[in-house]
Formats: structure tokens, sequence, C-alpha cells
């Protein structure tokens, strides 16, 4: 249907537009024969011929007269498409148009009349021996309901199709902007969870740790993830949930028995595709404005089950009771990641966020996309509990 749609209604190659109008025409004497073929069959009727064959022989005038008068309903069609429509209704020039239409309607009316009068009524004559009693006047009414309604149908097909043209071009725009702001929205992602982790590598480095050849080896793998992975808009959920396990391990090794951590992973998260770096602003706000600020023992739980293609994410660490709500709720991270679900998944998740005194909670409920299985490698692990 599509293609269709591209190949032939909205192609502009010189053959396919032929075949448009050619067919347009086509179905409109079709329509005006079988409209108007009952009027000659009526007639021969009452004069003794057998209704089958006065209805073949009325069809058969009637088509012979939609044939002779479409010159005049030409005339009117393509002058509105292709003068009015262009020139006067698309820019607005309503009072020009208007005009123009009734101007237009007059002439063609006259112009079939002319044909009625000099050609439609001698084959007429020709064909059944019978001649039409209209009038000039009336001959110029009856050409003027017929052009009229032709005319009317075409203009509309072509602001029909005007329409969906600048909807189309809408919509790309559209898909443009929000590519663009996400793009942008991702690329905030990168240097702010780089300058966390090398803050936590300078913190260890400092301190001269043995941990610090571990770290720069995780390091180099969430960065690999990063430059390598992400340029997709969607990445497999295992592999965002191996980037995570590699950042709580890099938390893990700074922190080390200061940090209470428990990390459960459930259901089948294979097969499942997620927007890259979405879950991980969660993780960094927890240690940044939980862990860190802490001077005594911290604790941090985190829970992700998948069923079919709900995801739910939550994350629950301790704070300072101090802190303030603000500090702790609104940084970059946080933000980003809203304005990025509201984007990407729009009506498709549901984000909580709970400050208590000495707690701090995310809940954060996804729909998935559908998934093919075969895009992926498969993977035994189901369920995991750190």
């Amino acid at each position: 249907m599509q293609r269709l749609t591209q190949e032939f209604v909205f192609s502009n190659q010189p053959r396919q537009r032929l075949a448009r109008h050619g067919l347009f025409w086509l179905a409109w004497a079709l329509f005006f024969t079988l409209t108007y073929g009952f009027l000659p069959a009526n007639y021969l009727i009452h004069e003794g011929v057998a209704w089958p064959l006065a209805l073949l022989k009325g069809f058969f005038i009637s088509g012979i007269d939609s044939v002779l008068f479409m010159p005049a309903h030409m005339f009117l069609t393509y002058a509105l498409l292709y003068w009015v429509i262009p020139r006067y209704l698309l820019t607005n020039r309503y009072i020009l148009a208007f005009i123009s239409i009734v101007g237009l309607i007059i002439a063609t009316a006259f112009l079939s009349a002319v044909l009625a009068k000099f050609i439609v009524y001698p084959v007429r004559m020709a064909l059944h021996g019978r001649y039409s009693g209209n009038t000039f006047f009336f001959a110029m009414m009856a050409g003027m309901r017929g052009a009229t309604t032709i005319g009317g149908f075409a203009a509309a097909i072509k602001l029909v199709k005007i329409w969906y043209l600048k909807q189309q071009a809408y919509e790309q725009i559209d898909r443009e902007k929000l590519q663009a702001e996400l793009q942008l929205l991702k690329s905030q992602v990168h240097p702010h969870f780089l300058f966390n982790t090398l803050n936590n590598l300078y913190a260890l480095t400092l301190h001269k740790s043995d941990q610090s050849p571990a770290v720069v080896l995780k390091l180099s793998e969430l960065l690999s993830y990063m430059l390598y992975e992400c340029n997709a808009s969607e990445v497999p959920l295992q592999k965002e949930i191996a980037f995570m396990r590699n950042y709580i391990g890099l938390e893990q090794l700074r922190y080390g028995d200061r940090l209470d951590m428990s990390v459960t992973i459930s259901g089948d998260y294979q097969h499942k595709l997620i927007a890259p770096l979405l879950l991980i602003p969660f993780l960094e706000n927890a240690f940044k404005h939980g862990t860190s600020e802490q001077v005594e023992q911290a604790w941090m739980h985190i829970d992700l089950s998948v069923q079919g293609n709900q995801l739910k994410f939550k994350v629950i660490n301790s704070r300072e009771s101090t802190l303030e709500e603000g500090v702790h709720s609104g940084g970059i991270g946080l933000q980003n990641v809203q304005k990025r679900l509201k984007l990407l998944y729009p009506n498709r998740h549901e984000l909580r966020i709970v400050a208590e005194e000495e707690t701090f909670m995310v809940t954060l409920s996804l729909e998935l996309g559908p998934t093919l299985i075969a895009d992926f490698q498969p993977v035994n692990q189901l369920a995991e509990t750190t």
C-alpha cells in the first residue's frame, strides 16, 4: 500500500502522472455514463424498444456525451488545479480565488452550452433521432452542474494530497527535531558519567590503591560500550545490565566494606531492547548523593525484573538526613533521564522518586518494545543475585 502511494499517487514522473490523470478521467466517464444513461434509455423504452437493448443504447449515448463534454470539464478542472489553487488559495488570496472560481464556472457553462449546441445535439440526432429541447441558457445550467461536480471533486483530491504532504513534512520535521534532542541528551550522558568515573579513579590513585589497575580495566570496558554500542537507538537489555554491573563493580572497589550492596536481577531479560544508558543515571545519583555523602556505613539495594515486555527497576539507598531534598533529586543525571523517558517512552513508563529523611528511592516501570529473537545471542542467566 505504501509503495502504491509513493510510486503512483504522489509520483512526479510523467508516466505516472499521465496514468493517474487517465485513470481519473476514465472513472469520470464511467460515472457520467451510469448517471445519465437512464434518461435516453427511458425515452427508447417509451418508443417500444426492449428494456435490455434500450438500457444498452442509453449507456452508449451517455458515454458518447461524456467524451464530448470532457473538454469543458477538463478546462474547469485543470484551471482549478494549476491556477486557482496554487496561485490564490494556497497563498491566502481568498477573494481573488472566489472571483476566479466564479468566472471559471461561468466560462465553463458557456463552453458546455456551445459544445451541446454544435456537437452534442447533432451527434444525438445522428444516433437516435432525438434532439434535446433545452435552450442555450438551460444548456449552460446543465453544463455548469456537470462541470462543477467533476471540478469540485478533482479540487478536493488535490487539497487532500497537499494536506497529506504537509502533514508528512511536519512529521518529518518533528522526527528530526526529536532525534536531535535525543542525541543532545544522550551526548550529555557520556561526559557526565565519565566525569564521575574519573573522580572515582582519582580517589583511588590518591591512596595508591592496588585496585587501580582493575578500575582502569573496567573503565576501558565501559568506554568501549559507550563508544561502540550506544550509537543505536536501542541496545540489548542484557548488554545494558552488563554495563551496570561493571559500573557497580567500580563503585564497590572504591567504597569497599563501607558499602553494603545488594543487586537482584530476575526474569527473562534476554531478547529485549532498551534505550542505551537509560538506567545508569539512577545508579550515579544513588552513589553520588547517597553513598559518597555518608561518613558511616552506607547501603544500597538494586532490583531489576522483567516480566514479558514489562521492566521494573528499583534503587533504594541510604542518605544523610541533613541533605536537602533538592540537592539529592535534582541533579543533571535525573533531569536528563526524565526528559529521555518522556521522549522515548511516552505513555509507556511510570517513574516515582521518593525522598525520605534517611532513604532515597527511585522506581521505574517501563514497557519495552517487541524484539526479534534472532537478533540476539542466547544467554543462560535467568535470575541472578549478588
